[in-house]
């Protein structure tokens, strides 16, 4: 079954993941520029969406190079798990390249 929801795709600890739509409560790790996601049983609800990719994926990918992995995170604006979290979300390249100049990362 296809629908027409989204998953949104996110960097989590230095890895593009993206949670399952649906809020089943499943996340799968993602290719870059994979374009389908498919939530697997039986841990997951077996629903199939597209992904939708920030503008700039690489930009993104290489603006968090320069920080150890458990620091290489980026959501998307309004993603549920940083509002939640307090997170910074909605980031840009640019703000990402600044935060890290700002914590001592080249």
């Amino acid at each position: 079954m296809i629908l027409t929801t989204r998953a949104r795709a996110y960097v989590n600890f230095g890895r593009w993941v993206a949670d399952c739509p649906l809020e089943c409560g499943n996340a799968i790790a993602l290719e870059p520029g994979q374009t389908s996601f498919f939530c697997p049983p039986p841990g997951g609800c077996g629903h199939i969406a597209e992904v939708e990719w920030p503008a700039d994926p690489q930009g993104i990918w290489d603006a968090l190079a320069v920080r150890p992995p458990k620091h290489r995170n980026w959501f998307p604006v309004d993603h549920s798990l940083a509002v939640k979290a307090g997170c910074p979300h909605g980031q840009t390249v640019a703000d990402l390249i600044e935060e890290s100049k700002a914590n001592g990362l080249a």
